[in-house]
C-alpha cells in the first residue's frame, strides 16, 4: 500500500511537470508567432511532447492557451507579492512596480511579446477578451493599492486621485510596451524605465530630490 501511494506521488509530478514544460514552451509560441501561430503541432515540435499527449492533458487549443495565460499571471502576481513584501516604503514600491511593469523574472521580450500578442487578439475574441480584462483588473489593483498607501503615508501629491493616476500609469506603461517591443523611436527597455520614472514622477508630485533617493535606495537592494 505505501509502496502504491509513493508511485502515485511521482506520478503526480510528473504529470505537473509535464503540464508546466507544455504551457511554457506554448507562451514562447504566442510570443513569438502570436495567437494564430500557435496550434498543437507547434505546441508538439517545440516541446517535444506528442499532439496525443497534449491533447490528453489539455483537450482543446483554447484550453491550452487559457492554462497557459492562467499559469503567466500566476506568476507575475507572485513575483510582485514578493517584491512588495520586502518592507520597502510606498514610495519605493512604486518604483518597483514600475520597474517590474518593465521587465522582471522574464525578460522584456519574453513578458511583453506575450501579454502585447494576447492584448491583439482578445480584440477579436470574447472569451479571450474577459480573461485579458481580469489580468488588467489585477494589474490596475497593484497600482491602485501602492498609489493609497503612498497617499496615506504623504509620500506622494498625485495631480489625479489614486484610482485615475493609477490608470493613467498603466496606460503609458502599455503604450510605452508597444513602442519598445516594435523598436519605435528607438526605444528600449532602457528608454521605457526611463521615461516611466519622469512621468511618475510628474503625475505623482513627487519631490526630486526624494525620488532620486528612493531610486538610489531601491537599486542598493
Amino acid at each position: 500500500m505505501g509502496g502504491s501511494r509513493i508511485k502515485h506521488a511521482v506520478t503526480d509530478e510528473a504529470i505537473a511537470e509535464r503540464r508546466l514544460a507544455i504551457v511554457n514552451h506554448t507562451a514562447a509560441i504566442i510570443s513569438d508567432s502570436g495567437v494564430d501561430g500557435c496550434s498543437f503541432a507547434a505546441v508538439s515540435e517545440a516541446s517535444g511532447f506528442s499532439i496525443g499527449m497534449i491533447q490528453h492533458y489539455f483537450r482543446t487549443r483554447d484550453r491550452l492557451i487559457s492554462a497557459t495565460i492562467d499559469h503567466r499571471i500566476h506568476e507575475a502576481e507572485e513575483e510582485w507579492r514578493e517584491i512588495a513584501s520586502r518592507g520597502a516604503n510606498a514610495l519605493a514600491k512604486i518604483r518597483d512596480l514600475l520597474t517590474f511593469s518593465v521587465e522582471g523574472d522574464k525578460s522584456f521580450a519574453d513578458a511583453w511579446g506575450f501579454w502585447l500578442e494576447l492584448y491583439a487578439a482578445s480584440h477579436k475574441d470574447q472569451a479571450m477578451r474577459q480573461e485579458v480584462n481580469s489580468i488588467l483588473e489585477l494589474w490596475r489593483k497593484f497600482f491602485l493599492d501602492v498609489l493609497e498607501e503612498a497617499v496615506a503615508e504623504g509620500s506622494i501629491n498625485p495631480v489625479h486621485d489614486p484610482e485615475d493616476a493609477a490608470r493613467l500609469l498603466l496606460a503609458v506603461v502599455d503604450g510605452l510596451a508597444i513602442q519598445t517591443v516594435n523598436g519605435t523611436y528607438g526605444s528600449s527597455p532602457e528608454d521605457m524605465r526611463r521615461l516611466l520614472y519622469r512621468f511618475a514622477a510628474a503625475e505623482l508630485g513627487v519631490d526630486t530630490s526624494a525620488w532620486e533617493s528612493t531610486l538610489a535606495y531601491a537599486a542598493e537592494r
